[in-house]
C-alpha cells in the first residue's frame, strides 16, 4: 500500500472483518468487492495483484473504483476481457490520477472475488490533484446539462408498446428521450403520439430484416429523426424492445465510463476479444460465427476497405451502445455507403452488421469512447427472472440501467415487475437491503393485504364447462387407446355428453417416436372443487418388445374454455412416478406452443400446488395446458382454474 502502513480499515461486500495482511475470498455473489479506506487522501496511481482468482475458472473481469466519502464512486480502471495478457491484470498504472480516501476492487460477474495480495500504488497527496468529488461533480453537471436519445426498433404489439413506454418513462430522467422506429406500413396508435414529449414514434422507411445491415440503418433512421424531434441531444444509445429498463438511468455514470474506452461491454457474460481488430481482407477463423460468413461474402472486405476506409473491424454488443453524438455523426455520415452493403449480404451468409460497424467507425474516425448501458444475459442466453431483479440489479455497476432478454408478455412476472407501477412498487420493496421501522411496517401491511387478497381468489374444476351438470362432472369419463403408432398425431378426446364448444377442450399431440403406445386416462370432478386426472402409458418398440425406461411420447392438452386462465396443478405426494413426471409443462393458445414454468408454487404437507398464468389471443380465444405423457410413467394430479372461478352450470343434478 505504497508508503502507508497505518491508518486504514478494510471492508468487503460479504466478509465481516477482512484483514489487510490475509488472503481474501468473498462469498459467491453478484459483483463482490473488497475495499480499503484511509484516514487521509492519497494519490491513487495503480494496483498490483497477486493470486487473483487463482485456482478458479472464472473470467478475470474487474474494476477499480475510488471515492472521497465511501458512498460515491468513480471508476478509474476496468479489465473487461476474458483472456487478457496476464501482466495486464497483475500490475497496472492508471492513466489518470486522482486523490481519494477509499479504493475498491470489484469483481464484475457472479462469482468469488479472491486474491492473495492487493497492493495499491499511492503517493502523498499534494493538494494539486483533482479529487474524486470534483470529478463526479463535473460529470453530474455535464449529465444535467445534456440530452440523451435512445433508439428502439419496435415491431411488437400495441399492448406491449404501452408497457415499453411506461417502463422507459418510469426509469429515465427528464433529459432522456426515446425515438421508437415503427415499420413503414404499421399504423401508430394516435394516443401514443401525445403520451409524453420525451417519446417520439415514427414510421421508418427501411424494411428491416433480422440479419444484415437493415437493423443498423433502422437505428440511423432514429438518429435522423432525433435531429428534428430532439435537436439539442448530446448522446445517443441503441436499445432493444426485449431489453427493458430495470432501474433509474444514471446518465452521469454512463458518461463516466467513456474515458475508460472499454472496447467490449463491462461485466459482459461472453468473450469478445477474439472479435476485435479483425482484418477485413483476411478475417479470423476464430471468434464469433459471423466471421465465417464474412469470409464467404465475396467483395465485402474490399468494399469496407475501399469505400469506408476501414481496414479492421470489431464485433461487440449493439444493445445499449452509448456514445457521444459526434461519434454517431461519423457513422451517420456514411449511411449511403452502409446502404451499399446490400450487394454483399445474402441470407446464406447472414451477419449482424449492427454489431460490427458502429464501434469500428467510432474507433477509426471518432473518439473511440463508448460504453453499454444494457447488460445482456449471454450466459445460457436466458430471459431475465425475478431473482435477477432482486439479486443482480441492486449490485450492478452504476452505468447499467437495462437488462436483456425479457419476455415481451403481459403476464411474465419479470416483465410486469418493471413495466407496471404496482410491479415496480413491489420490486422496490423486495430489493430493499435495509429493514428500518418504515420498511418493517410496509412488509407487515403488505402481508395483511396479501392475506386478504388471497382470500378473494377462487378456483374450481378445470372441466366445469365440459358438461352441463355437476352429476356429469363427478361421473367423469374414461378414455384409452391401444397400439397407436406415435407419429405426430393430433387426437381429439371423445368426451361423453359434453357441452358443445367451438374448440375441443381435450386432445393429444404425439411426438414422433414411431413406437406403439397405449394410453389410458380417467377424468372426474371431486367435492373439493378439483378435476382429478389419472394417466398412464406403455410403449412397444417397432419389433414389439416393451420399451424400458421413461420416455416422452406426447402431451395431453386440456382447456377450461374460459379464455384467460390461471391453471392450478395440485400434485399429491407420492402419486406420480417418476416424481418429476410433470416437470415440463407446455401451453397452447391457438397460435403456437410455449414451454413455461410456474408463476407461483405453494407447498403443503401432502401436496404441491403450481399456478400458471395464461392469456388467450382475442376475446374468443382459448388456452390449453399441456401435460407430458411418458411411457412407463403414471400421473395423478388435481386440475383447477381461476382466479375468479364461477360455475357455468345451471343444473346441479
Amino acid at each position: 500500500m505504497g508508503n502507508i502502513t497505518t491508518g486504514f480499515s478494510i471492508l468487503s461486500s460479504s466478509q465481516t472483518s477482512p484483514q489487510v495482511n490475509e488472503e481474501f475470498s468473498s462469498q459467491r455473489e453478484w459483483f463482490p468487492w473488497w475495499q480499503i479506506s484511509l484516514k487521509e487522501p492519497v494519490r491513487v496511481e495503480g494496483i498490483r495483484l497477486e493470486g487473483f482468482l487463482e485456482g478458479t475458472d472464472q473470467p478475470p473481469l474487474m474494476t477499480v473504483l475510488i471515492s472521497d466519502d465511501g458512498q460515491n464512486w468513480l471508476p478509474v480502471w476496468t479489465q473487461p476481457l476474458y483472456e487478457p495478457d496476464t501482466r495486464a491484470i497483475t500490475s497496472v498504472s492508471f492513466q489518470q490520477v486522482f486523490s481519494a480516501r477509499h479504493i475498491r476492487l470489484r469483481y464484475d460477474a457472479f462469482g468469488v472475488l479472491s486474491f492473495k495480495k492487493a497492493v495499491f500504488e499511492t503517493s502523498a497527496f499534494t493538494g494539486h490533484e483533482q479529487t474524486v468529488e470534483e470529478a463526479l461533480r463535473g460529470y453530474k453537471k455535464t449529465a444535467a446539462n445534456s440530452q440523451v436519445v435512445l433508439s428502439t426498433l419496435f415491431n411488437e404489439s400495441d399492448e406491449f408498446l404501452e408497457q415499453y413506454i411506461d417502463n422507459f418513462l418510469a426509469y429515465t430522467p427528464e433529459n432522456v428521450c426515446v425515438a421508437l422506429n415503427f415499420p413503414s406500413e404499421r399504423a401508430i396508435p394516435p394516443h401514443i403520439k401525445t403520451i409524453s414529449p420525451r417519446v417520439h414514434v415514427f414510421n421508418g422507411k427501411i424494411r428491416r430484416e433480422k440479419w444484415g445491415h437493415t437493423l443498423l440503418l433502422g437505428h440511423l433512421e432514429a438518429f435522423e429523426e432525433a435531429q428534428t424531434a430532439f435537436p439539442n441531444f448530446d448522446y445517443f444509445a441503441t436499445m432493444a424492445s426485449n431489453g427493458l429498463m430495470v432501474r433509474k438511468m444514471d446518465v452521469a455514470a454512463a458518461i463516466e465510463q467513456l474515458p475508460l474506452a472499454c472496447r467490449v461491454p463491462v461485466a459482459c457474460e461472453r468473450a469478445y476479444e477474439r472479435d476485435l481488430d479483425v482484418d477485413v481482407l483476411e478475417p479470423t477463423y476464430h471468434g464469433t460465427w459471423m466471421w465465417h460468413h464474412f469470409r464467404n461474402s465475396t467483395g465485402l472486405g474490399n468494399y469496407l476497405r475501399e469505400k469506408l476506409a476501414v481496414e479492421k473491424v470489431s464485433a461487440t454488443q449493439i444493445e445499449g451502445l452509448f456514445a457521444r453524438r459526434q461519434d454517431w455523426d461519423q457513422l451517420h455520415a456514411r449511411k449511403s455507403l452502409i446502404e451499399g452493403l446490400e450487394d454483399f449480404i445474402s441470407f446464406e451468409n447472414y451477419m449482424a452488421i449492427e454489431e460490427v460497424l458502429p464501434t469500428s467507425i467510432f474507433d477509426r474516425f471518432g473518439t473511440g469512447q463508448y460504453t453499454h448501458i444494457c447488460r445482456v444475459l449471454w450466459s445460457g442466453t436466458r430471459q431475465t427472472t425475478v431473482s435477477d431483479l432482486l439479486e443482480m440489479v441492486p449490485t450492478m455497476p452504476d452505468h447499467f440501467c437495462a437488462l436483456k432478454w425479457f419476455d415481451r408478455s403481459r403476464i411474465a412476472q419479470s416483465t410486469v415487475a418493471v413495466t407496471t407501477p404496482w410491479g415496480r412498487s413491489l420490486l422496490e420493496m423486495g430489493q430493499s437491503q435495509h429493514s428500518d421501522i418504515e420498511q418493517f411496517q410496509k412488509v407487515t401491511l403488505a402481508k395483511t393485504l396479501l392475506a386478504k387478497a388471497y382470500e378473494a381468489e377462487h378456483f374450481g374444476p378445470l372441466t366445469n364447462r365440459w358438461w352441463p351438470t355437476d352429476a356429469q362432472g363427478k361421473k367423469g369419463f374414461n378414455w384409452s387407446v391401444r397400439d397407436l403408432i406415435c407419429n405426430r398425431q393430433h387426437i381429439e378426446l371423445d368426451i361423453p355428453e359434453r357441452s358443445p364448444s367451438r374448440v375441443a377442450p381435450a386432445y393429444l399431440f404425439m411426438e414422433a417416436t414411431n413406437q406403439r403406445i397405449s394410453v389410458a386416462l380417467n377424468v372426474r370432478e371431486t367435492a373439493e372443487a378439483e378435476t382429478i386426472l389419472r394417466l398412464s402409458c406403455s410403449a412397444l418398440t417397432e419389433d414389439g418388445a416393451p420399451v424400458s425406461g421413461v420416455h416422452l411420447q406426447g402431451y395431453l392438452y386440456l382447456s377450461g374454455l374460459q379464455g384467460d386462465t390461471v391453471f392450478c396443478l395440485s400434485i399429491p405426494r407420492g402419486k406420480c412416478f417418476p416424481h418429476d413426471a410433470l416437470a415440463r409443462t407446455v401451453f397452447h393458445d391457438e397460435h403456437g406452443y410455449t414451454v413455461d414454468y410456474a408463476d407461483r408454487i405453494e407447498h403443503f404437507d401432502d401436496v404441491e400446488k403450481r399456478y400458471f398464468v395464461r392469456k388467450a389471443r382475442g376475446a374468443e380465444g382459448q388456452v390449453w395446458l399441456g401435460l407430458p405423457i411418458h411411457c412407463n410413467a403414471t400421473v395423478e394430479v388435481g386440475l383447477s382454474v381461476g382466479p375468479d372461478y364461477r360455475t357455468n352450470r345451471s343444473l346441479s343434478v
